[in-house]
C-alpha cells in the first residue's frame, strides 16, 4: 500500500489550529474530495466517530471528544456546522453507534454522566441526552449495534467498583430504557483478562470478538443473542486482535493489532475451525493499523498516522488501495492522527476521526482501475516475501504466500518493480483501464551465488582476532570471527556491497566491493586504538550533568540485565511468511491490556559489548527481566559524561563507542544524544542523534574535528531522554574509544578467478547480456548450448585481457536464425576454468 506522505513542510501542525475554524490546509488525498473540517475541541481532543441518518435522510457526523459528544449536519458537507454537544465523561476513549432516532454513546470515564449515554435524535437540529444506562456496568470500551434485532453489545465493561463485566448484550425493544438479555463469557465477575472483549461486530448470526490482551480472535454463534456461543477461536504471530470485520460473503476476516508495524492480516475463515492467514498488508511498516470496516466491496481502515485508506474487496485475499485522505502531519508511528473512519452515509459521505484536529468531512471518486500482479520462481512456484512497487504512485507491497498482489492504479501507464535480496530486479510495464483490471506475471531469476570469507588480524601483531564482526549494513547480514579470526558469510548474491568491520579496541574499517564467485574472500587487518575505555572500571567516566531531570533510568554501570518485550503468541502464520517486521512493545494505552512474558535483550541488553569482560554503562537496572518498565528513562533526561580525552598526535582524532538505544515509540523525540565539548568551553556541541529502535551494539564513530576543529582536549556526553509519558527507554554505552582515522586499515584480496555474471535480463524476449571477468590475460571462449549440450552459437573465441568483459547474444544461432523458447546454457572458459550459467527465452 501506499507510504504516507510528509505532511509537516505542507501546513502547520494540528495542535497549531484555532478552535471553530478550519485546519489550515487539506489533508494529503487520492481519490477523496475534502468538503470540511471541524476543529471545535482542539483543547480536550478526539475519539471515535459515527453517522447518524434521519427518517427524512439529512446526515449527521457524531465524534466523541475528550469531554463529551460533538454533533454536526454533514447533509451539504461543504457547509458543515454544529447541531449540538453531550457533555459526558472526561476520557480519551469515547465510541458510539446509532439506531433509528437515537444514539448510544459509551467511554472509559466514570464519576459524573458515567453510563451509556441515549441520545435522542427526534429533532436532530436538537440533540438531547434522552436517558442513561448503569446498569450491569458504567463503562465501556466499545459499542456494536445490529440494527436488524434491535441489539446493543457493550465490550470491554466495568463495572461501579471498577471490576470487568465482559460483553453485555442489550434489547433495545425500548431504545430510551434497554435491557440487559446476555452476557460472553458467562460467569462471575470480574472476567479473566484473556476474555477480554475489545471489540465486536454482528454480521448476520455470527459476533466476531476481538480479545486484544489474550491476542484471540473469536467467532460466536450469535443466533440467540442472549446466549452467545464460542463456535472458534484461534491467535497469531504478533497477535493483539484489537477488531475485525468480514467481507461480504462471509469468507474472509480483516483483523487489527493496535501495535507499531503489525499489519492487517486477512484470514480465509471459509472453514471457521481452521482459519488460515493468508496475506499481510500495511500502508507503512512503521505504523498502526486501528480499525477496518467492510462496506459492500470496499475495506475501509483508519490508520492513525496514515489517515484512513479504502480498499478495493473484487479479490477479497488481495485487497488493493484506491484511496487515503491523511489529515495528520507529524510522523509515522504512534497514537496520533486518525482514530475512526465511517463510510456509512447513503449519500457517499465518509466521515473520519482526527485525535488532534477533529472531524473531516470527505466524498470517494473511484477514478481507477485495478492491476493483479502474480510474482513467480524459475520453476513457475509462487514467490513469497518478495517486495512489488508500482513505481508511478509509490504504492508497495511485499508478495504473500500465493505470490499475489494487488494494487487499484489511476488509469493510464503505469511500471511495476520486483525486487529481493538474492535476486534481479524486474521492471516491467502495466496499462490500467477504469474500471478493469490487468494481469501480469513476473518470473524472478537468482542471482549466482557464494560465501564471503576471509580471517581478520591485529595489524601491529598480525594474531588473529576474536569476536571481531564484518557486516553488510544495507542488508543487515553479519558474522562475529571464531578464535582463529575467521568469518564466513554464507550465500552471497553477487552484487556490489558496503563491508563494515569492527572490534572493540580498534578502529573500524569500511569499502565497497564486488563478492560473488570468484570474489569470495577478503583478509583484514584492523589498526588498535590510541584509547580504549571497556568499563570494567569506570574510567573517569561520571553519571549526572546539571540540566539532569530524569526521575529514574539514570545511568549505571553493571553487568547488564536484559529485559525485553511481551512475547508473540505462537499460532498461525501465513502461508509461506516467516520473517517479521521488528517491533516494540505495544503501549497499553487501554485499560486491561497488560501482557505477561518476555524475551530478554529486546529493550535492554542482556550482554555488554567487549570481547572480554562484563560490565558496561547502561540507563538503569532492574530486578526482572520482563518488567521493562521497571528501571527505564522516565520523566526526563539522564547523561553520562567522560573524562578529557587528548588530541595530540592524531591527525583525524575520532572517537568511537558501541551504543544501544530503545524507544518504544519510535516516532516521539525519545532520543540518545552524544555531545562534544572543548576543554575550556562551557558549549556542548551536539554530534550525534539516535532515535527509535536500535536494540543492538552498533559501532559509532565520530570525528572530533569535523566538530570542535583544533581542539586540544575534549569530553564526550551520552543523553539518554523519555519525552513522551507512557513510553520506554533504554539506552547504553561499552567501549568507548580514540583512534586517527588517517591511520588505513589494511585489506588483502585472495587471487581472482574466472567470472561469469549472470545474464540480464532473463528470462529474456530478445537480446541477453552477459559479463565476464577474466582473472588474467588469455584466451576467452563463450558458447550458447541447448540442453543436448550442441552449440547453438559461439560468441567469442579470441584473446582477452584481464578484467571485466561485456558479452551479448541476440538469440539467434550460429545461421542467423532466431532460437525457439526454452532453456539454454552459457558456457565461458578462460584461465584454465570453466563457468556456465542459464538462459531462459520466453515468446
Amino acid at each position: 500500500m501506499r507510504p504516507r506522505l510528509a505532511l509537516a513542510a505542507l501546513f502547520a501542525a494540528c495542535s497549531l489550529v484555532a478552535p471553530l475554524a478550519a485546519s489550515a490546509a487539506p489533508p494529503v488525498t487520492r481519490n477523496l474530495q475534502f468538503l470540511a473540517n471541524r476543529d471545535d475541541y482542539a483543547a480536550v481532543g478526539y475519539a471515535a466517530c459515527w453517522s447518524y441518518i434521519h427518517s427524512d435522510g439529512r446526515e449527521y457526523a457524531v465524534i466523541g471528544t475528550g469531554n463529551g459528544t460533538a454533533i454536526y449536519n454533514v447533509t451539504n458537507p461543504a457547509a458543515t456546522y454544529q447541531v449540538g454537544f453531550i457533555a459526558g465523561p472526561t476520557s480519551l476513549w469515547r465510541e458510539m453507534k446509532s439506531y433509528r432516532n437515537w444514539i448510544y454513546v459509551v467511554t472509559e470515564g466514570s464519576g459524573a454522566l458515567q453510563g451509556l449515554q441515549i441520545i435522542r435524535m427526534t429533532n436532530p437540529e436538537a440533540p438531547v441526552l434522552a436517558a442513561s444506562y448503569t446498569g450491569s456496568f458504567v463503562r465501556s470500551h466499545s459499542v456494536s449495534v445490529d440494527t436488524a434485532r434491535a441489539i446493543l453489545i457493550c465490550n470491554g465493561t466495568r463495572n461501579a467498583a471498577g471490576l470487568a463485566t465482559g460483553l453485555r448484550v442489550l434489547s433495545l425493544a425500548n431504545p430510551e430504557a434497554p435491557v440487559e438479555i446476555g452476557t460472553w463469557p458467562g460467569g462471575p465477575v470480574p472476567v479473566s483478562s484473556s476474555d477480554y472483549v475489545h471489540d465486536s461486530v454482528p454480521i448476520g448470526n455470527r459476533l466476531f470478538a476481538s480479545s486484544i490482551n489474550s491476542g484471540i480472535q473469536r467467532i460466536l454463534d450469535f443466533t440467540n443473542p442472549a446466549t452467545p456461543t464460542q463456535l472458534s477461536s484461534w491467535t497469531y504471530g504478533g497477535a493483539f486482535t484489537h477488531n475485525a470485520w468480514p467481507d461480504a460473503s462471509g469468507n474472509w476476516l480483516y483483523v487489527t493489532d493496535e501495535v507499531n508495524g503489525e499489519p492487517l492480516k486477512i484470514f480465509d475463515i471459509s472453514n471457521i475451525n481452521a482459519p488460515v492467514l493468508s496475506n499481510e498488508i500495511t500502508a507503512n511498516p512503521q505504523a498502526i493499523v486501528h480499525n477496518a470496516h467492510v462496506q459492500g466491496n470496499d475495506l475501509w481502515l483508519s490508520n492513525y498516522t496514515e489517515g484512513i485508506r479504502a480498499l478495493d474487496l473484487s479479490d477479497p485475499a488481495h485487497p488493493a488501495e484506491w484511496a487515503y485522505g491523511d489529515s495528520y502531519a507529524g510522523a509515522s508511528g504512534g497514537f496520533f492522527g486518525v482514530w475512526e473512519v465511517c463510510p456509512y452515509f447513503p449519500s457517499g459521505t465518509v466521515i473520519a476521526s482526527d485525535m488532534q484536529s477533529g472531524l473531516y468531512v470527505y466524498r470517494a471518486t473511484r477514478d481507477y482501475g485495478r492491476l493483479r500482479v502474480q510474482v513467480r520462481l524459475e520453476n513457475q512456484s509462487p514467490a513469497p516475501g518478495f517486495r512489488v512497487r508500482l513505481v508511478s504512485q509509490g504504492d508497495s507491497l511485499t508478495t504473500p504466500g500465493d505470490g499475489v498482489v494487488a494494487f487499484a492504479p489511476s488509469p493510464g501507464a503505469h511500471s511495476v518493480e520486483v525486487s529481493r535480496f538474492g535476486y534481479f530486479t524486474r521492471l516491467v510495464p502495466a496499462s490500467i483501464v477504469l474500471g478493469e483490471v490487468d494481469s501480469v506475471t513476473i518470473v524472478m531469476v537468482a542471482k549466482p551465488m557464494a560465501p564471503f570469507t576471509g580471517v581478520i588480524r591485529d595489524a601491529s601483531t598480525l594474531l588473529p582476532l576474536e569476536d571481531a564482526e564484518v557486516v553488510l549494513p544495507q542488508w543487515g547480514l553479519h558474522d562475529h570471527t571464531n578464535a582463529g579470526g575467521g568469518y564466513l558469510l554464507a550465500n552471497i548474491p553477487d552484487d556490489d556491497y558496503a563491508v563494515a568491520v569492527g572490534r572493540p579496541g580498534y578502529a573500524p574499517f569500511a569499502h565497497v566491493r564486488r563478492i560473488g564467485p570468484g570474489f569470495d574472500a577478503q583478509d583484514y587487518a584492523l589498526q588498535p586504538t590510541a584509547l580504549w575505555h571497556e568499563f570494567e572500571d569506570a574510567d573517569g567516566w561520571i553519571p549526572g550533568f546539571a540540566t539532569d531531570n530524569a526521575t529514574t533510568g539514570h545511568w549505571v554501570r553493571v553487568e547488564p540485565l536484559g529485559t525485553g518485550e511481551p512475547q508473540q503468541a505462537p499460532g498461525l502464520r501465513s502461508n509461506g511468511i516467516t520473517s517479521r517486521i521488528p517491533r516494540g512493545p505495544a503501549e497499553r494505552y487501554h485499560e486491561g491490556h497488560e501482557a505477561d512474558g518476555a524475551i530478554p535483550g529486546d529493550v535492554q541488553p542482556e550482554y555488554d559489548r567487549s570481547p572480554e569482560g562484563t560490565l558496561c554503562w547502561v540507563t538503569g537496572q532492574g530486578t526482572t527481566p520482563s518488567s521493562i518498565g521497571e528501571a527505564d528513562v522516565d520523566g526526563g533526561r539522564t547523561s553520562l559524561v567522560s573524562p578529557y580525552f587528548s588530541t595530540a598526535g592524531l591527525t583525524v582524532p575520532t572517537f568511537g563507542a558501541w551504543t544501544w538505544f530503545y524507544s518504544s515509540a519510535p516516532s516521539t523525540p525519545d532520543f540518545l544524544r552524544i555531545y562534544l565539548n572543548a576543554s575550556g568551553s562551557s558549549t556542548w556541541v551536539l554530534a550525534r542523534e539516535i532515535n527509535g529502535v536500535q536494540n543492538h551494539w552498533t559501532e559509532i564513530a565520530i570525528p572530533v574535528f569535523d566538530f570542535l576543529p583544533s581542539v586540544t582536549s575534549f569530553r564526550v556526553r551520552f543523553t539518554a531522554s523519555d519525552t513522551l509519558a507512557g513510553t520506554i527507554v533504554e539506552a547504553a554505552v561499552d567501549d568507548a574509544c580514540l583512534y586517527d582515522a588517517a591511520i588505513p586499515t589494511t585489506s588483502v584480496g585472495r587471487a581472482p578467478r574466472l567470472v561469469l555474471r549472470a545474464p540480464w535480463p532473463n528470462p529474456s524476449r530478445g537480446g541477453v547480456q552477459l559479463a565476464v571477468s577474466m582473472p588474467r590475460a588469455g584466451v576467452m571462449e563463450a558458447e550458447v548450448l541447448d540442453l543436448m549440450g550442441r552449440v547453438v552459437r559461439t560468441l567469442v573465441f579470441e584473446p582477452r585481457s584481464a578484467g571485466e568483459h561485456l558479452l551479448g547474444w541476440d538469440g539467434r544461432d550460429d545461421l542467423g536464425r532466431t532460437t525457439s523458447p526454452g532453456l539454454y546454457l552459457v558456457r565461458v572458459r578462460g584461465a584454465d576454468e570453466t563457468r556456465t550459467s542459464r538462459v531462459v527465452r520466453v515468446e
